[in-house]
């Protein structure tokens, strides 16, 4: 399928997303089909490719206010958002305890995200303007998805933000939640590897969800990178535990890689806010800009390998 193909016209992107961003749609193999937008902004001859994954949830990326926060860290890159599988842009959550769509539930997980990451990524990086570089940022489940798809897509650079890629999630969430939720997570957990396709939703995602994610390594996904990579997290995070974003630095400096840089802000939560509720993203952000300016002008310094 050629870019022309899968781009809407501009008059019709320009009405989706009233702005200079093109609004493509990308058909998976099941027949179902990806939203994707391209926002190439400064233009230009030449121009790198600044990859933008969302949290969790179903809300569309198009009013993702952490999103919009994430498309100044590098202005002169073109960026890419994707639709998750059952959420059409713009669309919102209904006002319910499981507000997502019937065809969310059924299909959403991380890994799909990875997949349809991965076909659209085919897609742009064969336009002329792009410049070969590629920057995944990601937050939160999309920190997640951005650990899975770093080593299959070999980008300049990656950034992690509040997630803990150092383990497993069934080992994370466990360090996440009070006992008695633990206690009634193991039940539902023994139901989910029952059940590994099933729609039926606990903790806000589906039986799908958990068993696509539960025990897979985010480490080991993280040892197969070889470019810079950097973790962001917050001290008082209580939604991805800082323990599992330690681990995931020890892990990388144990088995004697050099491309891995780690922050951890004293005090901050999963949104950058200190314990008075002050907030404090836009400082982070304006660093991790800066390390992603620095790492991208000499790259071939960065790049590590096993033992190196």
């Amino acid at each position: 399928m050629t870019w022309m193909r899968t781009c809407l016209s501009l008059a019709a992107a320009a009405a989706l997303l009233a702005g200079p961003a093109w609004a493509g749609q990308t058909a998976r193999p099941d027949g179902s089909l990806i939203d994707w937008t391209l926002d190439r902004r400064a233009g230009g001859a030449k121009q790198g490719l600044l990859l933008l994954a969302q949290g969790s949830g179903c809300e569309s990326v198009l009013d993702n206010a952490n999103i919009e926060r994430g498309k100044g860290l590098l202005p002169d890159f073109a960026v890419l958002t994707v639709e998750k599988y059952g959420v059409a842009p713009h669309s919102k959550p209904a006002a319910t305890q499981d507000g997502c769509s019937p065809t969310f539930y059924a299909h959403h997980t991380i890994s799909q995200r990875v997949e349809d990451y991965q076909r659209v990524l085919a897609l742009v990086e064969r336009e002329p303007w792009w410049n070969g570089q590629l920057v995944l940022f990601g937050g939160s489940e999309g920190g997640a998805a951005v650990t899975l798809l770093a080593p299959r897509v070999h980008p300049s650079a990656t950034v992690i933000f509040s997630t803990g890629p150092g383990q497993a999630f069934r080992k994370t969430f466990k360090l996440a939640v009070p006992p008695p939720v633990w206690a009634e997570a193991e039940a539902v957990f023994a139901r989910v590897e029952a059940a590994p396709q099933s729609a039926e939703v606990w903790g806000g995602n589906s039986y799908r969800w958990w068993a696509d994610i539960l025990d897979h390594d985010l480490l080991a996904d993280l040892l197969a990178v070889e470019t810079p990579i950097l973790v962001v997290h917050g001290e008082r995070d209580r939604s991805a535990p800082v323990a599992a974003a330690r681990l995931a630095r020890d892990g990388v400096r144990q088995a004697g890689r050099c491309n891995l840089t780690y922050w951890e802000f004293p005090g901050y939560d999963h949104q950058m806010r200190d314990p008075d509720g002050g907030a404090h993203i836009e400082e982070v952000l304006g660093r991790i800009s800066g390390w992603l300016r620095r790492e991208l002008a000499a790259p071939d310094s960065t790049r590590c390998v096993p033992g190196a």
